[in-house]
């Protein structure tokens, strides 16, 4: 049986982007979060694609500097 590392990463990349609910930059989610550095940015592009992640700055060629957990707009 093998382990899906991935999931594993992406679980660790989400539990750390919801520590912080005003935003965390991707630097910070490599450095800290314990994912592998290089599953960082594909699990974030599959985060955004799914409407999980939200990003709040780019780099200059697109790829994403500040994440955050996209908020729910509650009805009022």
């Amino acid at each position: 049986m093998s382990v899906n590392y991935k999931i594993i990463d992406t679980q660790k990349i989400v539990d750390y982007i919801i520590s912080f609910p005003n935003g965390v930059s991707v630097d910070d989610i490599i450095l800290y979060s314990g994912a592998d550095k290089l599953r960082v940015y594909p699990a974030l592009f599959e985060l955004e694609q799914s409407g999980w992640v939200e990003v709040l700055e780019r780099e200059e060629l697109g790829a994403p500097s500040i994440v955050r957990k996209k908020k729910i707009k509650e009805d009022k």
